[in-house]
């Protein structure tokens, strides 16, 4: 459009220029002044005007060439994703063209940044969610282990087929609720007065009154919990059968501490008074196995058991 008004006004300004020689010619013949010519002035006027149109569609022209190269190169950087920035060339449709797709451009922008953020989300929950499959099957295996270790221990020390039943539904039980009080931790930290607690179960208050405990406000790690919280369901069972809290007037103490040398490891001290003399076994019992043979490997640590005429006590130690 811009080539086809340039090429008319040249066509005017063609036309008209050889009118206004030959009056120029005809106004300096006849000593007349150009300006006093109205003919002579309308005419150099209307070249004047004509010159000057010429003048504005070149520039306009060239304004267009270059917003119209400048467009095109912003479309490339759109394509390519590319950093876009846009100068005004004052042509107003392109400048709106360029304007609206600049801020087409910060929208996508925006989106791509936020579906990268939620890319890396679903990347992070994947990894944590193939973590948590890795522990859970570990922490499956070892609680599997604990169960036939505890089963086959239960069998050698049964006597019927009941008492079989009754012991291993009763160790079952606390791994039960040990499992339960881990899960509602997330499998992370377990205080020691709550698992002892729940190891304990004591399901009588009298018997409640007649256990003391007391330590340091520790928590520990879920990986040492379940074995440590059945050790000590196990010296709680001895107690109730044979130790403390077989007669009316015996009484248990449970305390824990931390020692760091040079890491930190806690220790828990089981105390019996108050119950039937105690005399040394001579031959360990299936119990004693399996709380040092079994349950202090899988808690990592160690118990010693020291037996004076005024009940047992034991020692427990692990590493947190």
């Amino acid at each position: 459009m811009a080539d086809k008004k340039i090429t008319r006004v040249l066509l005017i300004v063609f036309l008209l220029d050889p009118i206004l020689a030959a009056q120029m010619a005809t106004a300096r013949a006849s000593d007349d002044a150009t300006i006093n010519n109205p003919s002579t002035f309308v005419l150099a006027t209307a070249l004047a005007l004509c010159m000057a149109l010429v003048i504005l569609l070149v520039i306009s022209r060239r304004r267009h060439t270059a917003a119209q190269t400048q467009l095109a190169e912003l479309s490339e950087k759109l394509q390519s994703g590319a950093e876009v920035s846009w100068r005004r060339t004052g042509v107003v449709e392109i400048d709106a063209i360029a304007r609206t797709l600049t801020e087409v451009d910060e929208r996508l922008k925006l989106k791509r940044q936020r579906l990268s953020e939620v890319t890396e989300q679903i990347h992070a929950a994947e990894e944590h969610r193939r973590a948590m499959n890795l522990e859970l099957h570990h922490r499956v295996n070892n609680a599997l282990a604990m169960i036939q270790g505890i089963a086959n221990i239960t069998a050698r020390s049964a006597t019927d087929i009941v008492s079989f039943r009754s012991n291993l539904s009763d160790r079952i039980q606390c791994v039960s609720r040990i499992s339960t009080l881990l899960v509602s931790k997330s499998w992370s930290t377990i205080p020691v007065r709550e698992l002892a607690e729940t190891a304990l179960a004591y399901g009588d208050p009298e018997l409640e009154g007649r256990i003391d405990m007391g330590g340091e406000n520790i928590d520990l790690r879920s990986q040492i919990s379940l074995a440590l919280g059945m050790t000590l369901h196990e010296l709680f069972t001895n107690a109730l059968h044979h130790g403390a809290l077989s007669n009316a007037t015996g009484r248990i103490t449970l305390n824990w501490f931390v020692e760091n040398n040079p890491s930190p490891k806690l220790t828990l001290i089981w105390s019996e008074t108050g119950g039937p003399e105690v005399a040394p076994q001579s031959q360990p019992g299936v119990g004693h196995y399996l709380m040092k043979d079994v349950l202090a490997r899988q808690f990592g640590g160690d118990i010693a058991f020291s037996f004076a005429s005024h009940g047992m006590r034991a020692m427990m130690t692990t590493e947190i």
